[in-house]
């Protein structure tokens, strides 16, 4: 009887077990299956300027992200606790449970645009461009410093701020917050930036350490700074009629004068690579002429502005005359001036007030005198120049477009085609490019322009 007792309830049990498992097997099937059909690919996105392949799959038509992936991309941190992840960002979070994770394989994917917004991230579906950094907005100028970073500077109630930017990121940091002082400008070598106070002293920060010294403590005025190509001085325009040319030795603040005919309004100051040779422009002030016989209250004044129209001069601190000889004598403008690196040649844009005339790229043979055209095939908006090396941003058709120019021949080289909205080009020592358009500041990667700021 109690053996019968014992087959009866073996044979329940193995019932019950028939009946739990089968369900069961039915789901891990199921499950499987599903897996099998969220197949995991990996997809190049843009992080930060950056390509990163990213793990994705497509569930139901919509695209979700790797979980990990996309923080350690951006640079998240996750915790993970009780099936619940967590992900932080620069002090914003974003917290994935439930339906808003997918696991596949033991990964947690999850729909990219909410996570990223919730960590103050921003997402382009169409392109699969992330951007997780603050870029900065309002820049109106910029120089390069070396292959991957720029100097931009932007204006702020009081003054001026300036930033390194990350050419592959656009991350930024601030390098100096000012008021009253000149703008800074780059050694040859990217090493060292200079700037004057409203006092004229002089002041030089070195970049691989963010430290500044001060240079100089002389008062006098000093405009339009110019490294010496081997950083050992700074040459500027003295007074505050530009009345002379002159440098401050950096190594113990002296400063010299190279330059002092007594001629005011100089500008556009250009100097050659062995420091001795000397390009710049001379506006002359309208004549005016006021009626003795009226009231000086009624401002009843007749200006003549004949012969105002700077000319291009040039200057080798070598001869003994010490003379300046004038290149140029014509009723155009001259706009963007450049010395050649020898000191041989100057160039400039000739704009006319003529508005049916085009900006025109002209060459001048300092040794001979003589003014040529180097480009005039399309309008001319600006002169980019590094020692030899020209470039220009010119109208082309409904848009602009950037030009390289041989200076030996003036052979003309299609670099880029633009939009309208570019105003201005950035050249660096190794032919990078950079460019300013409606405000926004881009760099030239792979043949095509990305914008680093907004």
């Amino acid at each position: 009887m109690q053996m019968k007792k014992v087959v009866v309830i073996s044979m329940l049990a193995a019932a019950i077990g028939t009946t739990a498992v089968t369900p069961v097997m039915a789901q891990t099937n199921a499950a499987s299956q599903t897996q099998q059909a969220l197949q995991i690919k990996n997809a190049t996105f843009t992080v930060n300027g950056k390509a990163v392949a990213i793990r994705t799959i497509n569930k139901s038509g919509t695209t979700l992200v790797s979980v990990r992936d996309i923080a350690l991309a951006i640079g998240a941190e996750i915790n993970v606790s009780k099936g619940v992840i967590k992900v932080q960002l620069n002090h914003k979070s974003a917290t994935l449970t439930g339906s808003a994770v997918t696991s596949v394989g033991g990964n947690s994917f999850t729909e990219p645009k909410a996570l990223l917004e919730k960590l103050g991230a921003t997402y382009v579906a169409g392109s699969n461009v992330v951007t997780s950094i603050k870029l900065l907005a309002d820049i109106e100028q910029a120089a390069w410093i070396n292959p991957s970073t720029l100097l931009a500077s932007k204006t702020i109630e009081g003054g001026r701020e300036d930033y390194l930017i990350d050419t592959a990121t656009g991350r930024s940091e601030l390098l100096l917050a000012s008021s009253n002082t000149s703008d800074l400008v780059i050694s040859n070598d990217g090493t060292k930036v200079a700037y004057t106070d409203e006092n004229g002293a002089v002041y030089v920060i070195t970049l691989a350490t963010k430290q500044t010294v001060q240079a100089s403590t002389d008062n006098s005025i000093k405009n339009e700074l110019q490294w010496s190509a081997d950083g050992s001085a700074l040459f500027f325009l003295q007074g505050d009629k530009n009345s002379v040319i002159a440098k401050v030795d950096l190594a113990d603040g002296k400063v010299t004068k190279v330059l002092e005919d007594k001629v005011d309004y100089k500008a556009d100051l250009s100097v050659s690579s062995d420091g001795g040779k000397f390009a710049f422009t001379v506006i002359k002030q309208p004549k005016v002429t006021a009626d003795a016989g009226k009231d000086v209250s009624l401002d009843d004044v007749a200006i003549d502005a004949t012969g105002t129209e700077p000319q291009l001069y040039f200057y080798d601190a070598a001869k003994a005359d010490n003379k300046p000889v004038q290149l140029t004598n014509d009723k155009t403008d001259k706009a963007f001036p450049q010395i050649s690196a020898d000191g041989s040649k100057a160039y400039f844009v000739s704009l006319s007030d003529d508005a049916n005339s085009t900006g025109t790229l002209e060459v001048v043979d300092i040794a001979g005198k003589t003014v040529k055209p180097l480009f005039n095939e399309q309008d001319v908006y600006q002169l980019a120049a590094k020692g030899n090396k020209l470039y220009l941003l010119t109208a082309k058709g409904e848009g602009n477009a950037i030009y390289n120019i041989d200076a030996a021949t003036g052979a003309a080289t299609l670099v880029h085609t633009v939009s309208d909205g570019v105003s201005e080009i950035i050249v660096s020592n190794n032919d990078q490019l950079a460019a300013i358009s409606n405000g926004l500041l881009a760099v030239a990667i792979n043949g095509k322009f990305t914008t680093i700021t907004k």
